[in-house]
């Protein structure tokens, strides 16, 4: 605060300073946000004859939210806000499911039927509204009601709404414990894709086999089960829009606003988009308007599939002290959904949705677990896991291909949907000659970020970018380790992944120089022809070399691996507990994230976390109580 108590502000108009922080949060002091929910189901039921079960059920899933948003005028230094406003939001979201089911159970000697028929609808339904006002008279929480505004008014609202119906059947077969399979059909109809292509088929089956209980298997007594299962399927994907199959259209009656400004000078800023036009040129009276094309039709749109066909086996050994799974699978995803980018030039309402591209997908998972055997009150188990996963674009319609990265020479096809393309470093320069010996780069210079001339014509262009690797894991896995001694009890568990890149965001923030922000760190120990060993550009304030681009010099390995939780109990004797009238009494203290370890080429603090998400998250410690009645 000022020597006189109001809150203080930068000393002068020449410097970026934000907003005092603790004013901001005065200033805040009447912002609202209020959400109810409200969610649940009711079912009947009934049973006609014997193992005929008919259900009925009704669910509901609904979410209010109302918020009201006050910005008072104030004076803080040089910076001023000299008009105040209030904005208030209300939105609304309904969610409704009646499913119905028959299942039928039939036993005929060792063979065990379970028929299932159903129907499920589901309709979802959203809406929201806003409304804005400005130049309050009287600074009172009170006032602040959207009447009470006198200019700048603003009004906003949209709606939306969805509904998907199922019709599904399963049988599943048992044959002494030994033999089990299942079949099921569903058809599923979808109001966000077009009449012709409403409804999808999606059918799976499955067979598991026991072996361990096959009587030829009866000679190994160290093998406690093993299970063959095999499992195909196909699977859709309706996640787009509520009505990404029609054309859109707008009314735009006038100018719309937005709130922009810096360093605490925030106005609305009226634009002009909307669609009134003076057809008559008289250039008086009420302009006529209409709507513009917000997005274009595709009546053709259809579900994305999913076909997977699995194989997998369970195992256990020593009497199940081992146990373990593993999976191998390869899915195939045709007419995946997307909505590519579209140059301006096209003109408006030519965005839409389209069926795309073709992926191959492969993979496999492991997990094993040992328990051992207590002795002298001591008893731990240990289980770790591992997968692995890879996918690949196949087929890349040509109406598709500015949604994937590449550019007029080189396609995605061959390469993961996470692949990174980008520019090839080589260091920096380190004088003229070598700038001068090199391809022509616009922006090169000594203490400038060199790129690599991929294509050999002379020219740093567009045409010298490469797939330089996935941000998709090429193994990801896992490890548990519990302890028992009497009535302690001891856990901990991490996981990690290896063999990926990652955007590292904290490069760009500590070797580059922005505009408004602080500089980083890194920026002590730029290029300078005296310090011709960093491989941090040297200080400017422009970027003439376009060091900003998508390159290897900010796509870095950020393999790691977590402990995510270690937890340590003590659970009090049963013989005290129960003379208190209790079941089980547990106190124990926790902790989360407790370390972690990450690649040196790595600078960020967390590396599960990258881009704008980039905060790490937090080491957290706990101390909690378990009481069982």
């Amino acid at each position: 605060r000022t020597s006189t108590g109001e809150y203080a502000g930068p000393d002068g108009a020449g410097y970026t300073d934000r907003n005092n922080p603790v004013h901001v949060q005065d200033w805040n002091k009447w912002d609202v946000t209020n959400r109810s929910y409200f969610y649940g189901n009711a079912f009947a039921e009934i049973q006609p004859i014997k193992n005929l079960v008919i259900r009925t059920t009704l669910g509901i899933d609904y979410s209010a939210v109302k918020q009201k948003d006050i910005d008072p005028t104030f004076v803080e230094g040089f910076l001023r806000r000299s008009v105040n406003d209030l904005t208030n939001y209300r939105s609304d979201f309904t969610s409704i499911t009646w499913s119905n089911t028959a299942t039928y159970a039939l036993e005929l000697g060792e063979s065990k039927f379970n028929f299932l028929l159903g129907l499920e609808a589901v309709s979802n339904d959203f809406s929201d509204m806003s409304g804005y006002k400005e130049g309050f008279s009287s600074q009172n929480e009170e006032f602040f009601v959207l009447s009470a505004g006198t200019r700048n008014g603003n009004t906003a609202g949209s709606g939306t709404s969805s509904r998907l119906f199922s019709q599904f059947g399963k049988i599943n077969y048992n044959l002494s414990d030994k033999y089990l399979a299942s079949v099921t059909l569903r058809r599923d109809g979808s109001s966000r894709f077009g009449s012709d292509n409403r409804f999808g088929f999606f059918p799976a089956v499955t067979f598991g086999w026991r072996i361990n209980e096959e009587k030829f298997m009866s000679g190994m007594t160290d093998l406690s089960n093993l299970k063959l299962r095999i499992g195909a399927g196909r699977v859709g994907n309706q996640d787009i829009g509520d009505f990404a199959s029609q054309g859109l259209y707008e009314p735009r009656y006038g100018p719309t606003a937005t709130e922009v400004g810096y360093t605490g000078h925030a106005f609305q800023q009226w634009w002009n988009v909307g669609t009134a036009y003076d057809l008559t040129g008289v250039d008086t009276g009420n302009l006529p308007s209409g709507f513009v094309s917000i997005q274009g039709a595709n009546r053709g749109l259809r579900w994305e599939t999913t076909d997977e066909v699995n194989v997998g086996i369970d195992f256990g050994f020593l009497n199940s002290k081992i146990m373990g799974s593993f999976d191998i699978f390869t899915r195939k995803t045709t007419d995946i959904l997307i909505q590519p980018p579209i140059a301006a030039a096209v003109g408006e309402g030519q965005l839409k949705w389209l069926n795309g591209a073709t992926q191959a997908n492969n993979g496999w998972e492991f997990n094993v677990s040992y328990y051992s055997e207590k002795k002298n009150d001591f008893s731990y188990a240990v289980t770790a896991g591992a997968s692995h996963f890879v996918d690949e674009i196949t087929e890349l319609p040509e109406e598709v291909r500015t949604a994937y990265p590449g550019n007029s020479e080189q396609t995605i096809i061959g390469h993961s949907q996470f692949s990174i393309f980008g520019y090839v470093t080589d260091g920096i320069f380190q004088n003229q000659a070598e700038v001068d010996s090199h391809a022509d780069q616009v922006g090169a210079g000594p203490g400038r970020i060199r790129y690599v001339d991929l294509n050999n014509d002379g020219v740093i262009s567009s045409l010298d970018q490469k797939f330089i690797g996935t941000t998709l894991p090429s193994l990801e896995y896992s490890l548990r380790i519990d302890l028992n001694y009497k009535n302690f009890d001891f856990s901990a568990f991490g996981s990690g992944v290896a063999g990926r890149l990652s955007y590292d965001s904290y490069i760009y923030y500590n070797n580059f120089v922005k505009g408004r922000e602080n500089g980083g760190v890194g920026l002590l120990n730029a290029w300078t022809p005296q310090n011709s060993s960093s491989t941090i550009p040297a200080v400017t304030l422009s970027d003439p070399n376009n060091e900003s681009r998508t390159s290897d010099y900010f796509y870095v390995n950020s393999s790691y691996f977590k402990l995510r939780n270690v937890q340590l109990g003590y659970t009090m004797p049963a013989s005290i507990v129960h003379e208190i009238g209790l079941e089980k009494v547990r106190f124990y203290v926790m902790a989360d994230n407790l370390f972690w370890i990450d690649t040196k080429d790595f600078t960020g603090p967390d590396p599960e976390r990258q881009g704008n998400n980039s905060i790490p998250v937090p080491t957290t410690y706990s101390v909690g109580l378990n009481v069982s009645f």
